[in-house]
């Protein structure tokens, strides 16, 4: 399974209005409404929102990650957003946010949930694919920024092995 092919261009806001997390996650939310992949944005939204009370998803380094498990979508859904100027996720570095990757999912698919948060970790760790993301120009090159990153990942982890 390869994210990019999970990814679509509609999901993807290169230049978030919201400048704050409740509305920058509200403004994802918004958009996966808009793309029909949400069946209750409101249950999705509040799920993610009480994960966010438990925990920040605020990883660190410019990288937030929103994510839950609800009956609201019926299929794994990945929206991806960009802010050049920053939020304040409340990190746990206390550094603003400049990528931010929710991922949302039926509780029924809790391998492939796992297994898209753990590529998305792993991608992330990489100062250049970061640098990338921050310089894209338009959804179409994010895509194809995460499958080159996906392949080329793929092929280290086969020399290393």
């Amino acid at each position: 399974m390869l994210l990019a092919n999970l990814m679509k261009e509609d999901l993807i806001i290169m230049d978030l209005h919201s400048r704050e997390k409740m509305l920058v996650i509200r403004e994802m939310i918004d958009r996966l409404k808009q793309a029909g992949e949400i069946a209750n944005w409101i249950d999705c939204l509040n799920v993610i929102s009480e994960r966010e009370q438990l925990k920040t998803t605020g990883i660190g380094e410019g990288i937030a990650i929103p994510h839950a498990r609800t009956n609201a979508v019926k299929n794994l859904v990945i929206a991806f957003a960009r802010s050049r100027e920053g939020i304040d996720f409340k990190s746990i570095d206390g550094q603003p946010v400049h990528l931010i990757f929710m991922l949302v999912s039926p509780p029924p698919d809790a391998g492939l949930y796992l297994n898209a948060l753990a590529r998305i970790c792993a991608l992330l760790r990489r100062k250049d694919f970061k640098e990338s993301l921050i310089k894209a120009d338009n959804a179409q090159e994010i895509i194809s920024l995460i499958r080159e990153s996906e392949i080329m990942g793929g092929r280290e982890s086969a020399k290393t092995g």
